[in-house]
C-alpha cells in the first residue's frame, strides 16, 4: 500500500506482535517494532533473545549494577534468565548467582557465565552465599520473594521482571521497611517504559552479539504450531531450560 517500503519484502526479521504473541502464520507489527536479521544468525534464535534479551539488559541498567558487584539471578533457567547470567558474567560480576532446581541445570548455567548455583534439589552452593547480594534480578516473584529481599547487602537492589511464581505475599512491603536501616531498593521493569530506540538498539547490538558467539541463545526445542498446546504444557511444568520456539 501507500508509503510502504517495498525492500522489507522477502527480509528475514524479528518483530514484536503485541502482548498476545504471535502464534500465526501471518502477523500485523509496527515498523518501528521490526528488525532485520544478521546473515549469520538464525530465525529460532533471534525468537530466543529478541523479547528476552532486552529485558535482561535493561534489568541490570535499572539495577544499576557496577562491575565487581555480586548479583544474584532468580529464575535462571529462562530465556531471561539465561541471558541476564551472561550480561552479568561479561560485565566483571563479582559473583554470579543463580537458583535452579537441578544440578543438571546449575551446570548448564555455570557453562553460561554463573559461579554460584542456589539448587533448591539440595545440591549447590546455597552456604557459599550467605553474605548477600548486591544486586538481584527476578523473574519468579512468588511467596518467597521476601526472603531473596532480605539477602540484599546494604544499599542493595532487588528488580522484578516477572512473576511466574505467582504474586509475593502482601506483607513483603513492610518487610522492606523493616530493613529501612540497610537502604535496599526495590523496582519493578518493563520494556514497555523504556522508549522505543533505546529498545531497537539493544536488539540489534545483541543479535550482532549472537552472530559472533559473543552471546549465546539457548533454544530448549523448536515445534510446529499446531504444537502450541503442548510447549505450553512443557513450560508450565517446568520442563523448559531456555526458550521452545514455533515454527509455521
Amino acid at each position: 500500500g501507500e508509503g510502504v517500503d517495498a525492500s522489507w519484502r522477502g527480509r528475514r526479521v524479528w518483530a514484536f506482535t503485541g502482548l498476545s504473541g504471535g502464534y500465526a502464520e501471518r502477523a500485523v507489527a509496527a515498523v518501528e517494532d521490526v528488525l532485520a536479521l544478521p546473515d549469520g544468525l538464525t530465525c529460532a534464535a533471534a525468537v530466543t533473545l529478541g523479547g528476552s534479551g532486552p529485558v535482561a539488559h535493561f534489568a541490570l541498567e535499572r539495577a544499576r549494577f557496577a562491575p565487581g558487584e555480586t548479583v544474584l539471578v532468580r529464575g535462571a533457567a529462562g530465556s531471561i534468565g539465561v541471558t541476564a547470567v551472561q550480561l552479568a558474567a561479561g560485565g566483571d560480576a563479582g559473583e554470579v548467582a543463580v537458583t535452579t532446581v537441578s544440578a543438571e541445570r546449575g551446570a548448564r548455567l555455570r557453562d553460561l557465565g554463573a559461579t554460584l548455583v542456589l539448587d533448591r534439589s539440595g545440591g549447590g552452593d546455597d552456604a557459599k552465599a550467605a553474605s548477600g547480594f548486591d544486586v538481584v534480578i527476578d523473574v519468579v516473584g512468588g511467596p518467597q520473594l521476601p526472603d531473596f529481599l532480605e539477602r540484599l547487602n546494604t544499599n542493595g537492589r532487588y528488580v522484578v521482571v516477572g512473576v511466574v511464581g505467582g504474586q509475593p505475599p502482601a506483607d513483603f512491603g513492610a518487610r522492606l521497611l523493616a530493613a529501612f536501616r540497610k537502604s535496599l531498593s526495590f523496582a519493578t521493569f518493563s520494556t514497555d517504559s523504556v522508549p522505543g530506540p533505546e529498545r531497537r538498539a539493544v536488539r540489534s547490538a545483541q543479535f550482532a552479539a549472537a552472530e559472533r558467539g559473543a552471546l549465546r541463545t539457548v533454544v530448549h526445542e523448536v515445534l510446529p504450531l499446531d504444537q502450541a498446546a503442548s510447549a505450553h504444557r512443557r513450560m508450565d511444568a517446568g520442563e523448559v531450560f531456555g526458550r521452545i520456539v514455533l515454527t509455521p
